[in-house]
């Protein structure tokens, strides 16, 4: 083999770091986009980013317990892949909303420019460790493949008979 694979625990550890980061960070989303939810009239940007980031603290809460697990059969990269779209587009609705012009008037109008930009910040931290996550539990996937397709007990090689 021309490269060592990385063992499989230090994957799946990775993957239920990043993990967990992912969820810290929607933690943080779902605070700061709640509070703009219930003080200043709002869009559907923020709706959206608050649904992004309820769903993650519903479903990744298992997330970085499964991995650390023997029988992890890297149950989350597909969520993950799906959610590494969901995030970048919140990401996108967020960078939209607070980087242009003035951010004190954009929405939710009146709201704390720093608090925006922190809700921005972590929603791209939710964005990098899904992808992290996702990517790497995809190499792990691949490299359980190629491991599993590698024979047991590899034969002698045959040789030739001798010509006479």
């Amino acid at each position: 083999m021309a490269f060592k694979i990385v063992p499989s625990k230090a994957l799946r550890l990775t993957v239920a770091g990043c993990n967990a980061m992912a969820w810290i960070s929607s933690i943080i989303v779902v605070g700061i986009t709640g509070y703009f939810l219930k003080k200043y009239p709002h869009d559907q940007h923020l709706i959206f980013e608050m649904c992004i980031s309820a769903i993650v603290l519903g479903l990744w809460l298992p997330s970085f317990v499964l991995p650390v697990l023997s029988a992890y059969k890297f149950y989350y990269a597909l969520p993950n892949f799906i959610f590494t779209y969901l995030w970048l587009t919140a990401f996108i609705f967020s960078a939209q909303d607070y980087n242009q012009s003035q951010c004190e008037l954009n929405a939710p109008f009146g709201g704390s420019c720093n608090l925006k930009l922190t809700s921005e910040a972590f929603i791209f931290l939710a964005f990098f460790f899904t992808l992290v996550s996702f990517a790497v539990d995809a190499y792990a996937w691949k490299a359980a493949a190629v491991a599993a397709a590698e024979p047991v007990h590899p034969e002698k090689p045959v040789e030739p008979p001798a010509a006479a």
